[in-house]
Protein backbone atom coordinates (compact mmCIF):
# COMPACT_ATOMS: atom_id res chain seq x y z
CA UNK A 1 0.00 0.00 0.00
CA UNK A 2 1.28 3.44 -0.94
CA UNK A 3 0.48 6.50 1.15
CA UNK A 4 0.29 9.94 -0.43
CA UNK A 5 0.94 13.05 1.67
CA UNK A 6 0.12 16.39 0.10
CA UNK A 7 1.36 19.80 1.14
CA UNK A 8 -1.51 20.39 3.57
CA UNK A 9 -0.90 17.03 5.26
CA UNK A 10 2.78 17.81 5.66
CA UNK A 11 2.18 21.30 7.02
CA UNK A 12 -0.19 19.87 9.64
CA UNK A 13 2.28 17.21 10.78
CA UNK A 14 5.61 19.03 10.58
CA UNK A 15 6.10 20.88 13.86
CA UNK A 16 9.44 22.51 14.65
CA UNK A 17 10.24 19.56 16.90
CA UNK A 18 9.55 17.09 14.10
CA UNK A 19 11.69 18.84 11.51
CA UNK A 20 14.60 19.48 13.87
CA UNK A 21 14.44 15.88 15.08
CA UNK A 22 14.62 14.68 11.48
CA UNK A 23 17.62 16.93 10.73
CA UNK A 24 19.47 15.63 13.78
CA UNK A 25 18.56 12.04 12.87
CA UNK A 26 19.94 12.54 9.35
CA UNK A 27 23.29 13.78 10.65
CA UNK A 28 23.41 11.00 13.27
CA UNK A 29 22.77 8.40 10.56
CA UNK A 30 25.58 9.86 8.45
CA UNK A 31 27.93 9.71 11.42
CA UNK A 32 26.91 6.10 12.06
CA UNK A 33 27.57 5.16 8.44
CA UNK A 34 23.98 4.04 7.77
CA UNK A 35 23.41 6.30 4.77
CA UNK A 36 24.23 6.14 1.07
CA UNK A 37 24.30 9.35 -0.94
CA UNK A 38 25.16 8.96 -4.65
CA UNK A 39 25.71 12.04 -6.82
CA UNK A 40 22.51 13.69 -7.97
CA UNK A 41 21.53 13.50 -11.62
CA UNK A 42 20.62 16.64 -13.60
CA UNK A 43 19.01 16.46 -17.02
CA UNK A 44 19.08 19.85 -18.72
CA UNK A 45 16.63 20.52 -21.53
CA UNK A 46 15.38 23.51 -23.48
CA UNK A 47 12.59 24.39 -21.03
CA UNK A 48 14.53 23.81 -17.79
CA UNK A 49 15.89 20.75 -16.04
CA UNK A 50 15.01 17.52 -14.27
CA UNK A 51 16.90 16.59 -11.09
CA UNK A 52 16.92 13.17 -9.43
CA UNK A 53 18.38 12.87 -5.91
CA UNK A 54 18.69 9.24 -4.66
CA UNK A 55 19.67 8.14 -1.15
CA UNK A 56 19.37 5.45 1.49
CA UNK A 57 18.98 6.09 5.22
CA UNK A 58 18.17 3.73 8.09
CA UNK A 59 16.46 1.01 6.05
CA UNK A 60 14.63 3.28 3.63
CA UNK A 61 15.62 3.96 0.06
CA UNK A 62 14.21 6.59 -2.19
CA UNK A 63 14.67 9.76 -4.11
CA UNK A 64 13.49 13.27 -4.61
CA UNK A 65 12.57 14.25 -8.15
CA UNK A 66 12.51 17.93 -9.05
CA UNK A 67 11.49 19.67 -12.25
CA UNK A 68 12.22 23.30 -13.05
CA UNK A 69 10.45 24.97 -15.94
CA UNK A 70 11.77 28.38 -16.95
CA UNK A 71 9.27 31.14 -16.44
CA UNK A 72 6.86 28.81 -14.65
CA UNK A 73 8.34 27.28 -11.48
CA UNK A 74 9.35 24.01 -9.84
CA UNK A 75 7.65 20.79 -8.77
CA UNK A 76 8.99 18.28 -6.25
CA UNK A 77 8.09 14.69 -5.41
CA UNK A 78 9.68 12.34 -2.86
CA UNK A 79 9.36 8.57 -3.38
CA UNK A 80 10.07 6.35 -0.37
CA UNK A 81 10.65 2.60 -0.66
CA UNK A 82 11.17 -0.15 1.91
CA UNK A 83 14.67 -1.46 1.22
CA UNK A 84 13.84 -5.01 2.39
CA UNK A 85 10.75 -5.55 0.22
CA UNK A 86 11.08 -2.91 -2.49
CA UNK A 87 7.55 -1.71 -1.71
CA UNK A 88 6.71 1.88 -2.59
CA UNK A 89 5.80 3.01 0.93
CA UNK A 90 4.83 6.59 0.23
CA UNK A 91 4.86 9.53 -2.14
CA UNK A 92 5.07 13.05 -0.76
CA UNK A 93 4.49 16.39 -2.47
CA UNK A 94 7.93 17.69 -1.59
CA UNK A 95 7.58 21.44 -2.02
CA UNK A 96 6.86 21.68 1.71
CA UNK A 97 9.39 18.92 2.50
CA UNK A 98 12.11 20.91 0.74
CA UNK A 99 11.30 24.16 2.51
CA UNK A 100 11.12 22.56 5.95
CA UNK A 101 14.18 20.34 5.69
CA UNK A 102 16.26 23.20 4.30
CA UNK A 103 15.34 25.45 7.23
CA UNK A 104 15.95 22.68 9.79
CA UNK A 105 19.35 21.81 8.31
CA UNK A 106 20.38 25.47 8.37
CA UNK A 107 19.18 25.86 11.94
CA UNK A 108 21.18 22.79 12.97
CA UNK A 109 24.26 24.29 11.29
CA UNK A 110 23.53 27.52 13.15
CA UNK A 111 23.55 25.62 16.44
CA UNK A 112 26.91 24.07 15.53
CA UNK A 113 28.54 27.37 14.52
CA UNK A 114 26.84 29.66 17.08
CA UNK A 115 26.11 27.39 20.04
CA UNK A 116 24.77 30.21 22.19
CA UNK A 117 22.36 31.41 19.53
CA UNK A 118 21.82 35.10 18.81
CA UNK A 119 19.37 37.86 19.61
CA UNK A 120 19.93 39.67 16.29
CA UNK A 121 19.71 38.02 12.87
CA UNK A 122 20.26 39.38 9.37
CA UNK A 123 18.15 37.86 6.62
CA UNK A 124 18.97 38.41 2.94
CA UNK A 125 15.92 37.40 0.92
CA UNK A 126 12.20 37.69 1.58
CA UNK A 127 10.80 34.66 -0.24
CA UNK A 128 9.37 31.39 1.05
CA UNK A 129 12.82 30.07 2.07
CA UNK A 130 13.50 33.20 4.13
CA UNK A 131 10.11 32.87 5.79
CA UNK A 132 10.65 29.23 6.70
CA UNK A 133 14.12 29.89 8.07
CA UNK A 134 12.96 32.80 10.20
CA UNK A 135 10.18 30.74 11.76
CA UNK A 136 12.59 27.98 12.78
CA UNK A 137 15.25 30.31 14.17
CA UNK A 138 12.61 32.23 16.11
CA UNK A 139 11.51 28.95 17.73
CA UNK A 140 15.08 28.00 18.71
CA UNK A 141 16.88 31.24 19.56
CA UNK A 142 15.93 34.21 21.77
CA UNK A 143 15.61 36.51 18.75
CA UNK A 144 14.75 40.11 19.51
CA UNK A 145 15.57 41.84 16.23
CA UNK A 146 15.72 40.72 12.59
CA UNK A 147 16.99 42.91 9.76
CA UNK A 148 15.71 41.78 6.36
CA UNK A 149 16.87 42.94 2.95
CA UNK A 150 15.74 42.01 -0.56
CA UNK A 151 15.86 44.10 -3.77
CA UNK A 152 12.15 45.00 -3.67
CA UNK A 153 11.44 47.55 -0.93
CA UNK A 154 7.75 46.72 -1.15
CA UNK A 155 8.30 42.99 -0.69
CA UNK A 156 10.76 43.29 2.17
CA UNK A 157 8.54 45.80 3.99
CA UNK A 158 5.53 43.50 3.61
CA UNK A 159 7.66 40.57 4.82
CA UNK A 160 8.85 42.52 7.87
CA UNK A 161 5.33 43.60 8.79
CA UNK A 162 3.86 40.11 8.36
CA UNK A 163 6.59 38.27 10.26
CA UNK A 164 6.68 40.84 13.09
CA UNK A 165 2.98 40.26 13.68
CA UNK A 166 3.25 36.48 13.42
CA UNK A 167 6.37 35.96 15.55
CA UNK A 168 5.96 38.95 17.88
CA UNK A 169 9.55 40.05 17.40
CA UNK A 170 11.02 43.17 15.82
CA UNK A 171 11.49 42.37 12.11
CA UNK A 172 12.69 45.45 10.25
CA UNK A 173 13.25 46.25 6.59
CA UNK A 174 16.87 47.30 5.96
CA UNK A 175 17.73 49.82 3.25
CA UNK A 176 20.76 47.84 2.07
CA UNK A 177 22.46 44.49 2.47
CA UNK A 178 25.34 46.17 4.27
CA UNK A 179 22.95 47.71 6.78
CA UNK A 180 21.34 44.31 7.36
CA UNK A 181 24.52 42.32 8.01
CA UNK A 182 26.78 44.96 9.61
CA UNK A 183 25.44 44.61 13.15
CA UNK A 184 24.24 41.00 13.09
CA UNK A 185 26.37 38.19 14.54
CA UNK A 186 24.51 35.70 12.32
CA UNK A 187 23.37 36.24 8.73
CA UNK A 188 21.17 33.96 6.62
CA UNK A 189 21.44 34.28 2.84
CA UNK A 190 18.38 32.83 1.08
CA UNK A 191 18.37 34.05 -2.51
CA UNK A 192 18.47 32.74 -6.06
CA UNK A 193 21.09 35.19 -7.26
CA UNK A 194 23.46 34.64 -10.17
CA UNK A 195 25.97 37.03 -8.54
CA UNK A 196 27.34 37.26 -4.96
CA UNK A 197 24.87 39.15 -2.79
CA UNK A 198 27.13 40.57 -0.05
CA UNK A 199 30.74 41.74 -0.16
CA UNK A 200 32.93 39.78 2.24
CA UNK A 201 34.11 42.88 4.10
CA UNK A 202 30.53 43.78 5.10
CA UNK A 203 30.27 41.09 7.78
CA UNK A 204 31.39 41.99 11.30
CA UNK A 205 34.36 40.21 12.81
CA UNK A 206 33.53 36.72 14.03
CA UNK A 207 30.20 36.55 12.18
CA UNK A 208 28.42 33.33 11.25
CA UNK A 209 27.22 33.32 7.64
CA UNK A 210 24.61 30.73 6.63
CA UNK A 211 24.27 30.55 2.84
CA UNK A 212 21.56 28.28 1.41
CA UNK A 213 20.61 29.74 -1.97
CA UNK A 214 23.44 28.84 -4.35
CA UNK A 215 22.40 25.27 -5.16
CA UNK A 216 23.45 25.11 -8.81
CA UNK A 217 26.66 25.92 -10.71
CA UNK A 218 25.04 29.02 -12.25
CA UNK A 219 24.12 30.61 -8.89
CA UNK A 220 26.21 32.69 -6.44
CA UNK A 221 25.72 34.06 -2.92
CA UNK A 222 29.13 34.16 -1.21
CA UNK A 223 31.86 36.25 -2.81
CA UNK A 224 35.56 35.40 -2.82
CA UNK A 225 36.19 37.88 -0.01
CA UNK A 226 33.82 35.97 2.27
CA UNK A 227 35.58 32.71 1.48
CA UNK A 228 39.02 34.23 2.12
CA UNK A 229 37.75 35.20 5.60
CA UNK A 230 36.24 31.78 6.37
CA UNK A 231 38.06 29.72 8.99
CA UNK A 232 35.70 26.85 8.14
CA UNK A 233 32.94 26.29 5.65
CA UNK A 234 30.47 23.81 7.09
CA UNK A 235 28.44 21.91 4.48
CA UNK A 236 25.42 19.63 4.55
CA UNK A 237 27.57 17.40 2.33
CA UNK A 238 31.04 18.58 1.35
CA UNK A 239 31.26 16.53 -1.84
CA UNK A 240 27.95 17.72 -3.23
CA UNK A 241 28.64 21.34 -2.28
CA UNK A 242 31.94 21.22 -4.18
CA UNK A 243 30.21 19.73 -7.23
CA UNK A 244 26.98 21.74 -7.25
CA UNK A 245 27.34 25.17 -5.59
CA UNK A 246 28.49 27.84 -8.01
CA UNK A 247 30.10 30.15 -5.46
CA UNK A 248 32.04 27.32 -3.82
CA UNK A 249 33.18 26.00 -7.19
CA UNK A 250 34.42 29.50 -8.04
CA UNK A 251 36.10 29.86 -4.64
CA UNK A 252 38.00 26.62 -5.09
CA UNK A 253 39.02 27.44 -8.67
CA UNK A 254 40.20 30.94 -7.72
CA UNK A 255 42.06 29.83 -4.60
CA UNK A 256 39.90 31.96 -2.29
CA UNK A 257 38.88 28.70 -0.58
CA UNK A 258 40.74 25.42 -0.13
CA UNK A 259 39.12 22.00 0.06
CA UNK A 260 40.51 21.27 3.54
CA UNK A 261 38.37 24.08 5.00
CA UNK A 262 35.10 22.51 3.76
CA UNK A 263 33.70 20.09 6.35
CA UNK A 264 30.50 18.04 6.28
CA UNK A 265 28.12 18.41 9.23
CA UNK A 266 28.50 14.71 10.03
CA UNK A 267 32.26 15.20 10.49
CA UNK A 268 31.97 17.96 13.09
CA UNK A 269 32.25 16.83 16.69
CA UNK A 270 32.35 19.54 19.32
CA UNK A 271 33.04 23.25 18.96
CA UNK A 272 33.93 24.86 15.62
CA UNK A 273 37.60 25.62 14.99
CA UNK A 274 39.13 28.85 16.33
CA UNK A 275 39.37 31.78 13.97
CA UNK A 276 42.64 33.56 13.24
CA UNK A 277 45.19 34.62 10.61
CA UNK A 278 42.62 36.86 8.97
CA UNK A 279 40.05 34.08 8.84
CA UNK A 280 37.42 35.32 11.26
CA UNK A 281 34.16 34.03 9.74
CA UNK A 282 32.37 30.72 10.18
CA UNK A 283 30.26 29.88 7.15
CA UNK A 284 27.69 27.27 6.15
CA UNK A 285 26.77 26.20 2.65
CA UNK A 286 23.83 23.97 1.78
CA UNK A 287 22.73 22.48 -1.52
CA UNK A 288 20.19 20.10 0.05
CA UNK A 289 20.61 16.33 0.25
CA UNK A 290 18.23 13.44 -0.24
CA UNK A 291 19.38 11.99 3.09
CA UNK A 292 17.71 14.92 4.85
CA UNK A 293 14.67 14.67 2.57
CA UNK A 294 14.21 10.98 3.38
CA UNK A 295 14.81 11.49 7.10
CA UNK A 296 12.02 14.06 7.29
CA UNK A 297 9.79 11.99 5.00
CA UNK A 298 10.23 8.96 7.28
CA UNK A 299 9.22 10.95 10.36
CA UNK A 300 6.15 12.34 8.59
CA UNK A 301 5.09 8.92 7.26
CA UNK A 302 5.23 7.46 10.78
CA UNK A 303 3.14 10.32 12.18
CA UNK A 304 0.66 10.08 9.33
CA UNK A 305 0.14 6.36 9.92
CA UNK A 306 -0.43 7.01 13.63
CA UNK A 307 -2.95 9.79 13.02
CA UNK A 308 -4.66 8.44 9.92
CA UNK A 309 -3.52 11.33 7.72
CA UNK A 310 -2.93 11.29 4.00
CA UNK A 311 -4.50 9.25 1.24
CA UNK A 312 -3.99 5.53 0.63
CA UNK A 313 -3.41 4.85 -3.06
CA UNK A 314 -3.29 1.07 -3.01
CA UNK A 315 -0.50 -0.98 -4.53
CA UNK A 316 0.83 1.20 -7.33
CA UNK A 317 3.81 -0.92 -8.33
CA UNK A 318 3.23 -4.57 -9.17
CA UNK A 319 5.96 -7.01 -8.15
CA UNK A 320 7.68 -8.75 -11.03
CA UNK A 321 9.09 -11.88 -9.33
CA UNK A 322 12.26 -13.61 -10.37
CA UNK A 323 11.63 -16.80 -12.33
CA UNK A 324 11.81 -20.06 -10.42
CA UNK A 325 15.15 -21.65 -11.28
CA UNK A 326 13.50 -25.09 -11.43
CA UNK A 327 11.07 -23.89 -14.10
CA UNK A 328 13.32 -21.52 -15.97
CA UNK A 329 13.89 -22.45 -19.61
CA UNK A 330 17.41 -21.05 -19.45
CA UNK A 331 19.36 -22.18 -16.39
CA UNK A 332 20.88 -19.31 -14.49
CA UNK A 333 18.48 -16.67 -15.84
CA UNK A 334 16.47 -15.12 -13.00
CA UNK A 335 14.62 -12.45 -14.90
CA UNK A 336 14.81 -9.84 -17.60
CA UNK A 337 15.09 -6.10 -17.49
Amino acid sequence: MTLFLGGEDIAALATDGVIMGAARAAVAAERAGTTILPPRIDVDHAAGFLRVMPASVNGLIGMKVMTLTKGLGTRYLVLVYDSASGDLVAMLDADEITRLRTAATTALAGEMLAPGGATTLALIGSGFEAEGHLRVFASLWPLERVLVYSPSAERRSAFASRMSAELEIDVRSAESMVEAVASAPVSVLATKSAEPVVAGDAFPSGAVVLSIGSTRPDLRELDRGSMRRAAMLLADDANQVCQESGDIMDGLQSGALTRDRIVSMADVDGSPPPTGDGRDLLAFKSVGTAVHDLSLAAALIELARERGCGRELGELTRLKPFADLAGATQPGVLGTA
